[in-house]
């Protein structure tokens, strides 16, 4: 056709099958000819696939037009048009909403929908809140996951899988002054190394490896499942390096907080290599195992970012000659670095005192850089750049827009948002007494752990004045 049209009609080719009208199409033959709405849409007939395609998305037309001839009153046949066009819709009533339901659905969604083998137009889903008017809208959380995914999608930007593999290689080297006669430095240094240097490479840890390797569908999935919003385990891991540089100086207990330190800022580094890896390699998500499941997830993005480093890449997602000169260029930069730090100048900043015996270490870090590599060139082969916005039948019409805040990960533009604080559907307390029993119980332990306090002052106050 020569230019937009308003309506579509299905001729019958001279030669070849006969062509199939689908629902969708027929339903836009009937709205369209009863000018129910505005707006025009070029299409054209594919003699190979023997079907008319539509270069502009009209199945969005197609479901804004039942909303209004309802007034968004009745959403049974808006639900069934969103069906019908391959959508998963989850419906949650007025009067049904609570943290239950809403944990169901996301366990539902990373079961079933979810799969990183698929491409994002093969996961379109929705979870929709029906008013006692039977007014749509869609259902998201307001509890500050909008912020959370805003810093999370810029972390997945700025991540340097670079930086993250130097610095494992050469925190390795603190291992290897375990000896008594070798002490490591206080973590004046490393806290501030791996607290503000490398904060991209460090932070959030689990919520990569909730929505990479676990299969959670969005960041406010991740709030209500995890219960916290906060980045523990890098928290922890700069805790223990400042809990080390307030010890005496070379004690063991200095030691041990140091090696603990570096122990759990290389296994967050490994992680948060490990579940871009996992997403790279389009690997589909793990099982889901009950309460377990977050560590489970932990581990095995572990033990991928220590087997396929160089997949957590951001740019190995080119796969094929790209991707393995990128993982050459990259092992020898890392190999070159981890030479230079076995000079003293370097090494001054792990230990104090006698010389490290780097032996071992360096046997180890080499071995290992070298499997890892050529396992990661392998793994490269059979990376595939992601589809283009087109498929087989150069049609994708994405009725649905990405959203953090939905429990779902996707939201309809069509319906306005009805939002919710998780914090006011909270589950009851003891079930099995009533509210005043829970008060009176309440009273007593707030009372006694005060009590607890102050005798614990009166007798240290007693004890200081008896000497």
């Amino acid at each position: 056709m020569n230019g937009p049209i308003n309506s579509i009609h299905t001729p019958v080719p001279a030669t070849g099958p006969t062509s199939v009208i689908t629902a969708a199409d027929a339903n836009l033959n009937q709205l369209s000819s009863e000018s129910s709405f505005e707006g025009s849409y070029v299409c054209e007939f594919n003699s190979k696939s023997q079907k008319w395609e539509c270069q502009q998305f009209y199945k969005t037309q197609i479901l804004q037009s039942i909303i209004d001839q309802h007034d968004n009153k009745d959403g049974r046949q808006t639900i069934d048009q969103l069906k019908e066009f391959g959508i998963t819709v989850y419906l949650a009533e007025h009067d049904t909403v609570n943290m239950k339901l809403l944990r169901q659905v996301i366990s539902h969604v990373s079961a079933n929908k979810n799969d990183n083998s698929r491409e994002r137009h093969e996961n379109q889903r929705c979870i929709l809140y029906r008013n006692k008017d039977g007014q749509l809208f869609n259902l998201t959380l307001n509890n500050g996951s909008g912020g959370l995914a805003g810093a999370w999608k810029n972390l997945i930007i700025s991540f340097s899988g670079l930086q993250a593999m130097v610095a494992m290689c050469v925190l390795a080297r603190a291992f290897a002054c375990m000896n008594p006669n070798s002490n490591v430095q206080p973590g004046y240094f490393l806290g501030l190394l791996l607290g503000l240097v490398l904060y991209e490479e460090m932070s959030h840890s689990f919520l990569n490896v909730a929505m990479l390797v676990q299969g959670l569908p969005s960041v406010a999935a991740f709030s209500l499942v995890s219960g916290f919003d906060s980045d523990w385990a890098r928290k922890i891991a700069v805790f223990m390096l400042a809990l080390a540089a307030a010890q005496e100086g070379g004690s063991f207990a200095q030691k041990v907080c140091t090696l603990l330190g570096i122990a759990t800022s290389m296994c967050l580094l490994a992680a948060n290599l490990g579940s871009r890896a996992w997403q790279h390699m389009r690997w589909k998500p793990i099982r889901q195992i009950g309460l377990l499941t977050p560590v489970y997830a932990f581990i095995a993005a572990l033990v991928t970012g220590l087997l396929f480093p160089f997949m957590g890449f951001r740019r190995i997602q080119s796969g094929g000659k790209s991707a393995i000169r990128l993982i050459i260029i990259n092992c020898a930069i890392v190999a070159i670095l981890f030479v230079l730090s076995d000079m003293d100048a370097v090494q001054g900043f792990l230990y104090q005192g006698e010389a490290c015996d780097q032996s071992i270490t360096n046997i180890a870090l080499g071995s290992w850089l070298a499997f890892s590599s050529i396992s990661c060139i392998f793994a490269a082969r059979s990376v595939t750049p992601p589809e283009t916005v087109e498929d087989k039948e150069g049609e994708i019409d994405l009725i649905l827009d990405e959203d953090q805040t939905s429990p779902v990960g996707f939201r309809v533009p069509n319906f306005p948002d009805f939002p919710i604080d998780p914090a006011h559907y909270t589950e009851d307390g003891f079930t099995c007494v009533s509210t005043n029993v829970q008060t009176f119980i309440a009273v007593l332990t707030c009372l006694g752990l005060g009590c607890f306090v102050g005798l614990a002052s009166i007798f240290d106050y007693f004890a200081f004045e008896n000497q």
